[in-house]
């Protein structure tokens, strides 16, 4: 692999690739979201940050599994994932896995200290990401109250593999919505104070004297003050629509 060096990163690319032939915007563009995280954070990795760009979904597949010891299932194909220092992520005419997610979560985990929470750490990535497919985490959160699809922060905070059985056009956003909220509404510090605790549910006692249940029903209250526009509702009813057609297949 061919590879470019910047201030804070180190990006590995196959030749030929289309990685390659724009591999000074997407630098420039990676540069730019680490210095946004590192400022709100207040956290930075002591080393570069190694970016493995591949075009096809299937060799990360493969990565991951590699990643979590666990079996290939043929045709397994993933995105995007982190692992320690180093950014597993894919670079194609058709995917584009860049911007501030798996950055997040590297910058985020940098000092050692992270919450057990799959929802917490997925969370704070979805902050950063802002939008799930183009539409904003809260849009889609209105959207889940309204249609009885919509699950307690506090239920995906506690337990791991209930997270990771929902889909994530679901959880994601609800994360990411139910974190800007306790940002907005706490500020960063404590939050940060909150992110680095272990347990969660003891972190939200001693930081918010609150529950996390209390708290998911302080954030159903805030959300419940908002409402879609019709054309994006039915512009999520096409996504959600267009990936369950893609999932039969």
């Amino acid at each position: 692999m061919k590879c470019y060096e910047t201030e804070h990163y180190i990006f590995n690319y196959e030749e030929g690739s289309l990685a390659e032939k724009e591999i000074f915007k997407l630098s420039s563009e990676q540069e730019r979201c680490y210095e946004y995280i590192v400022n709100v954070l207040g956290k930075e990795p002591k080393q570069k940050i190694n970016y493995f760009l591949h075009e096809d979904a299937k060799v990360l597949g493969k990565k991951y599994s590699e990643f979590c010891e666990m079996e290939y299932q043929e045709g397994f194909a993933i995105n995007g994932f982190s692992s320690g220092n180093n950014i597993y992520a894919v670079y194609s005419k058709q995917t584009k896995c860049m911007g501030f997610h798996e950055d997040a979560h590297n910058i985020s985990m940098s000092d050692g200290r992270w919450s057990e929470s799959s929802a917490i750490l997925e969370g704070l990535a979805m902050y950063f990401d802002r939008v799930w497919w183009g539409i904003h985490n809260l849009h889609w959160t209105c959207y889940y109250v309204k249609n009885n699809q919509f699950i307690f922060p506090n239920k995906l905070i506690k337990d791991n593999e209930y997270f990771y059985s929902l889909g994530a056009e679901i959880t994601y956003p609800i994360m990411g919505s139910f974190t800007e909220w306790l940002i907005s509404s706490y500020g960063i510090e404590k939050y940060i104070n909150f992110f680095n605790e272990d347990d969660a549910e003891s972190a939200a006692s001693k930081i918010y004297q609150k529950s996390t249940e209390e708290l998911s029903l302080l954030f159903l209250n805030y959300v419940s003050l908002f409402d879609n526009d019709e054309l994006i509702e039915q512009r999520m009813c096409k996504l959600i629509n267009e990936e369950k057609d893609l999932s039969s297949k």
